[in-house]
């Protein structure tokens, strides 16, 4: 069932829309918790950190594919709140035809040269057979993760954020499963770990795109929505492709940030991929709530309902805080038992800075809830640019820190480059947005 954003308070309608999101991006970096846990677990601290050694490569690759996925989903969002059901099912034709063409041109090309960037990544010399078969495997069904995102983004975009909720739900279910089953009788190592992520991916999409089908009246599709308009195409890849760049620009600063914790050597390495997970899985539900504002501000600004956005920002930025105090706490309180998750009692070194990295990063969620926020209802409201330039400032922090890290750092200071890098681009939207975007609403 469709949810009309457009209509009564603000606060209700986006609490019914954030809380699946919330919880289906927690079941998503579920797949990566998985794998980390079962890895240390299984095969030791060197194949921990081989998975997490490439997992800010992957990240680039799948942020700008998905990226660009979102921002044609902006305008499906749009033509959803205007009424003009014609156009969202060509919209909804055009985006798959294009979303196909960026993931296999983008697996083509990273696939052909995964082997020089992981030397210019400088990955250590224990981890790289592993961090090799991990990468090669999961940017091969990198297709299948650009599906089922982009799948879960027509949904959302209509409004219904249960759906993706209950498939990725299974779908994570069935990646536990075949972790343990690839990775310990099969003794697959990391490929295994690999081969269970895309597996269930795959199961996840299949699932959307069959529902969608049958359920959604507004969405069928005939041969007269499927032609290649070139005015059409040019007007999604202007909003699709800034907001792939910013994703592009994000993880570049991540990779940057990579090579140095490499040159660490390996028990940092492994830390470091212990903790990115354990953040990743607390900050992106914050993110649930720019996700939603991206679709609520998309419709809201195809009705012209102006105002609804305006309160609509200042709802979500007060429950975001409210959710991000809770977190806080369990970090503060928890550090330790949570790094314990993943590796051995033998390797108490990696757990000890786990347990240093997420007692520093948990004071510093907030200013990424708002980051997300801010980004998202503006490019709902079709700017993808004021973003891009966020996510470049956000990089260069990234690479200045990191800059210094490799010649004078260590572990301790490393902690301290996601949360300098948030604080910073925090501060650009929200100058933007009270200086320019909340008066032009009024």
């Amino acid at each position: 069932m469709t949810n009309d954003l457009t209509v009564g308070k603000p606060l209700p309608a986006i609490l019914r829309m954030s809380l699946p999101i919330m919880a289906g991006n927690l079941f998503q970096q579920f797949y990566g918790m998985t794998d980390t846990i079962i890895v240390g677990r299984l095969l030791g601290k060197y194949a921990l950190a081989a998975v997490g050694s490439t997992s800010s490569l992957y990240n680039m690759i799948l942020w700008f594919a998905n990226g660009v996925a979102g921002g044609f989903a902006i305008i499906l969002a749009q033509k959803f709140g205007a009424r003009r059901y014609k156009e969202l099912r060509q919209r909804l034709a055009l985006s798959i035809m294009l979303s196909v063409a960026i993931s296999l041109l983008v697996t083509v090309l990273s696939l052909l040269f995964i082997g020089r960037i992981l030397h210019v990544m400088h990955t250590p010399a224990e981890i790289y057979p592993d961090a090799e078969r991990y990468i090669i495997t999961v940017l091969a069904g990198l297709t299948a993760t650009v599906a089922y995102n982009m799948a879960a983004s027509v949904l959302r975009a209509l409004g219904d954020s249960r759906t993706p909720l209950f498939f990725l739900i299974f779908s994570s279910l069935l990646n536990i499963g075949l972790d343990v089953l690839f990775i310990g009788p099969l003794g697959w190592g990391t490929a295994g770990a690999a081969r269970a992520t895309v597996l269930a991916q795959a199961v996840s999409a299949l699932l959307c795109v069959l529902y969608m089908a049958r359920r959604y009246p507004v969405l069928r599709m005939d041969r007269s929505d499927w032609g290649f308009v070139p005015a059409d195409a040019a007007q999604m890849l202007r909003l699709g492709l800034p907001l792939g760049f910013m994703g592009v620009m994000t993880a570049s600063g991540i990779i940057i940030l990579q090579v140095a914790i490499n040159s660490f050597g390996p028990v940092s390495v492994a830390a470091y991929a212990a903790a990115a997970k354990v953040e990743t899985l607390f900050s992106f539900p914050l993110g649930a709530y720019g996700m939603t504002m991206s679709n609520y501000c998309g419709q809201n600004y195809g009705a012209k309902n102006y105002d609804n956005i305006r309160k609509g920002i200042r709802d979500c930025i007060l429950l975001m805080c409210v959710n991000a105090l809770v977190f806080m706490v369990i970090l503060e309180t928890f550090s330790t038992q949570i790094a314990g998750l993943f590796l051995s009692a033998a390797d108490a070194e990696v757990t000890a800075l786990t347990a240093q990295y997420l007692h520093i990063i948990a004071l510093f969620l907030p200013a990424f809830g708002l980051i997300m926020i801010l980004r998202n209802s503006i490019q709902g409201m079709g700017n993808p640019w004021v973003s891009t330039l966020n996510g470049i400032l956000e990089s260069v922090c990234r690479i200045v820190w990191t800059i210094w890290l490799i010649r004078y750092g260590s572990f301790h200071e490393l902690c301290y480059v996601n949360p300098t890098a948030w604080i910073l681009a925090a501060l650009m939207m929200l100058g933007v947005y009270e200086f320019g975007v909340r008066r032009s609403l009024r």
